[in-house]
């Protein structure tokens, strides 16, 4: 790696983030070098959060880390879930950290996510002072690689991201794009509710704003800037399907009712609660707004 010019080091480089961000800093005149688990071409594959290994190799000539790699939480050992999340996204963050320090790197850019305020809807805006209360071994140990983070003596700059959505994206945005392409009437219309996400593009686009600007905050709250509502969501969805509307509105407690008989509570506060964050101040101005990041979700899959 000493060839080549300086460099970003970006972790999982593969992944649904990662390859926006791949391409964002290449757009930008950034020489990025990806991080993957499998091997992927064009990419530098091996890497494990649970034995990241000796990466003196990739690091060395670097300027910049982007960790954008995570253990994400889904179906997991409840026994051992907290350890395991722990290994991960904490120990081998400090470990990709450790290694950063050593080879004289300059930055080092986290993708934390808003969980560790423990907030799963509110009717209040969010700002980053809110105290940290993570719920889930997930947030719990982000928040623990958060404070490895702020105790380095490298600049570090770290991401608190809500739900991401885009083309192809996974978990729960994937089942909304399943649902608006069903031929069926949903219950959304003039739910009332609003939330803060980031489209991947967005994020992509901040990312890099980040690695190329010296002054941003330690600690960001990534938003679109604009908060939208589950009835916008699906109408624009289903426009740019090119398929009729078909939503209509359904009592709220009926909604709950379901939800917590199918033990989808979550789908419910998803759904037809508000959770909005206040986007901190850095210089940035996201590059698409929900409405055309939502068209991209169809026009690109």
């Amino acid at each position: 790696m000493t060839d080549l010019p300086p460099h970003i080091v970006v972790t999982g480089a593969s992944g649904f983030v990662g390859t926006h961000v791949m391409r964002s800093l290449a757009a930008a005149g950034e020489h990025p070098v990806g991080l993957c688990r499998k091997r992927t071409p064009g990419l530098v594959d091996g890497f494990d959060l649970t034995n990241v290994g000796d990466l003196s190799k990739v690091l060395t000539g670097a300027k910049t880390v982007i960790h954008c790699a995570a253990r994400v939480h889904g179906k997991e050992n409840p026994a051992t879930e907290l350890e395991d999340q722990r290994r991960a996204n904490r120990d081998g963050t400090a470990e990709l950290l450790r290694q950063a320090e050593a080879a004289g790197m300059d930055h080092f850019i986290f993708l934390s996510t808003i969980a560790v305020f423990g907030v799963d809807h509110s009717d209040q805006v969010i700002s980053n002072d809110h105290p940290t209360n993570p719920q889930t071994a997930y947030a719990t140990a982000k928040l623990e690689a958060e404070e490895i983070l702020r105790k380095s003596p490298m600049r570090t700059t770290i991401l608190r991201v809500p739900q991401v959505y885009g083309p192809h994206a996974p978990g729960l945005w994937g089942k909304y794009l399943r649902m608006a392409a069903k031929p069926y009437p949903l219950p959304f219309d003039f739910v009332g509710n609003r939330r803060s996400m980031i489209a991947v593009q967005n994020l992509a686009d901040l990312i890099t704003y980040c690695a190329q600007t010296d002054d941003v905050p330690d600690i960001i709250l990534a938003t679109d800037h604009q908060d939208i509502g589950t009835t916008q969501v699906f109408n624009d969805l289903r426009k740019a399907m090119g398929k009729p509307r078909r939503l209509f509105t359904a009592p709220k407690p009926v909604m709950r009712a379901a939800a917590s008989l199918m033990r989808r509570r979550y789908l419910y506060e998803q759904l037809f609660l508000s959770l909005r964050f206040e986007p901190t101040p850095c210089g940035w101005t996201p590059p698409l707004s929900p409405e055309e990041a939502l068209a991209r979700c169809i026009k690109l899959k």
